[in-house]
């Protein structure tokens, strides 16, 4: 059986002076593959920056979330190759974190790894993973050192430029096009312009905005002019602050806003709080689960007063409760979405469905014996497999007989002897190792008695649902606790819920039957053991 190899390639600015570019990396990676007349399936990179949040890192060897690693990763926990080959070791890890998310994949399941410039050896790996890391953190710790000499001495030289600054060499410059937007902003903060309405004029006059790494998808978003208030006292006292290692910097520059703005500002801030006295915070039971078609998850609100005609809050007999779409720009909302719908219309329409997915153990069942079908069908494949397996080691141990005859027989040399000898243990160990584990996976399936598992917990859903609906609480604790007892199952149950222009919410349901132990085993079962349903 020819076995099945991947190419891992990594490069970034922490190994600049090595001459490791990706094509010599490949190049020589598919010679040893060659050589050994092994298959190579795939090929995996990191080669550019990726994206983590809002930044853009380097894939370097000390991370642990790159890209092309995690896709090599994943894929061998579906069992799609057998070696790893990679340039030097440094390629696939220089730190204890990336390591051991390497090392735990390869040794769960059994796969070889093969440099093609140096020899591989587990037994030491953690050492040399502990040396590159203390070297790369020596680098990090000289740079750091110097940055921070500079900022002490007042100069600048890093960092992202704040709108109404322009950083040239080590120094901090004001742009004049954008001081005027940035005076502009507070002024009309100050006079109770709301945020949407200064995003309008400032488009309007088609005001300039930073250049960014990230691109815009729209202009002058509600989070640009949030930052730019955010730093009104950077504007007004004229310094821009720099964080580094716990030390705080401050470097001088020119004032953009003057004190008396900037106390008017702040007074304005404490009277417009995120949750002002008409608001207040309640129970929601589909926090967290109701999306529209714009991809966001929604959130609630509970208004207890309204604005009168005169300006001044009343107090509502009954209080308002909604959830709504989080996008703030219209633009970006399609016309799908809804924007908003009643609390109690939207609780009641998804608790509706709730009790009838549970009250139907038709469905249920149905889905048990199919999943059980699929399991017997896993179970006979296992089977075979561990007959493969078994023959598989047959011939290997046919194989190293023959091996220890024909040296016996021809006086091969110790050194020789030995390796090739330690070559086939490795791979009859290998083999032994995935016998074991097939064998507990079979004595597991053969165990499993899945339809009793659907079956009560069919019945312990159900009783636990009707005691929800018949309850009849008369204080406002008892309320919460049936609230907190429906938000549980929700939260168990709901995979999703997606509300339509016309208000209408369709929920995905998904009951996890097996206990966590079951599933545990089963992580390369489709769905691990969960029954799905859309209602």
């Amino acid at each position: 059986m020819t076995r099945r190899a991947v190419i891992y390639i990594r490069t970034s600015s922490d190994t600049q002076g090595e001459k490791s570019s990706p094509i010599e990396q490949e190049a020589d990676c598919r010679r040893l593959a060659e050589e050994r007349a092994w298959d190579v399936v795939r090929v995996y990179r990191d080669v550019e920056k990726y994206r983590i949040g809002n930044r853009l890192v380097e894939p370097s060897g000390t991370r642990a979330d790159r890209p092309g690693l995690l896709a090599m990763l994943e894929d061998a926990s579906r069992d799609e190759f057998d070696i790893i080959l990679a340039w030097r070791e440094d390629r696939l890890y220089r730190g204890i974190k990336a390591m051991l998310t390497v090392l735990e994949t390869v040794q769960d399941y059994e796969i070889e790894i093969l440099l093609a410039k140096e020899n591989f050896d587990p037994t030491i790996t953690p050492v040399r993973a502990w040396a590159a890391q203390m070297e790369l953190e020596g680098m990090k710790e000289r740079m750091e050192m110097g940055v921070k000499a500079r900022l002490k001495a007042g100069r600048a030289n890093t960092g992202q430029d704040r709108y109404g600054y322009i950083r040239i060499g080590e120094d901090i410059h004001m742009v004049e096009e954008e001081v005027k937007w940035v005076r502009n902003i507070f002024e009309w903060y100050i006079q109770k312009t709301s945020l949407m309405q200064i995003r309008k004029r400032l488009i309007a006059a088609s005001a300039p905005q930073k250049g960014s790494s990230i691109p815009r998808r729209i202009p002058w978003a509600r989070s640009s002019i949030q930052a730019i208030l955010k730093s009104a006292r950077e504007y007004a006292y004229g310094f821009k602050t720099y964080s580094r290692a716990g030390q705080i910097f401050q470097i001088p520059v020119a004032p953009i806003i003057d004190i008396s703005t900037y106390e008017l500002f702040v007074k304005m801030r404490q009277e417009n709080k995120t949750y002002p006295k008409h608001r207040r915070r309640n129970d929601y039971l589909l926090s967290g689960h109701l999306k529209c078609a714009c991809n966001l998850t929604w959130r609630a609100r509970t208004a207890t007063h309204r604005n009168s005609r005169k300006g001044k809050w009343v107090e509502r007999k009954t209080p308002i409760s909604t959830y709504f779409c989080p996008q703030p720009h219209k633009e970006l909302r399609p016309p799908e979405c809804p924007k908003s719908v009643s609390a109690k219309r939207a609780e009641a329409q998804v608790w509706e469905k709730l009790y009838g997915f549970a009250m139907n153990p038709d469905f249920l069942l149905a889905q048990a014996q199919d999943r059980v079908r699929q399991l017997q069908q896993k179970h006979e494949h296992l089977q075979k497999e561990r007959g493969q397996i078994l023959e598989e080691r047959k011939k290997e141990s046919s194989r190293r007989q023959q091996f220890i005859t024909e040296a016996r027989k021809t006086l091969r040399e110790d050194a020789e002897f030995d390796e090739q000898m330690r070559e086939l243990n490795q791979v009859d160990e290998r083999l032994k190792r995935r016998l074991t584990a097939l064998e507990q996976e079979i004595d597991h399936y053969a165990r499993l008695d899945w339809e009793e598992k659907v079956k009560g917990y069919v019945t312990e859903l159900q009783t636990g649902i009707e005691e929800l609906n018949n309850a009849n609480p008369k204080t406002p604790e008892e309320q919460h606790r049936i609230f907190v007892m429906k938000k549980q199952l929700v939260d168990e149950l709901i995979s999703e819920a997606r509300i339509d222009c016309k208000r209408d919410i369709q929920v995905e349901f998904r009951a996890k039957i097996m206990d966590q132990e079951v599933r545990k085993k089963l992580l390369d079962f489709p769905n691990g053991g969960e029954i799905v349903a859309r209602l």
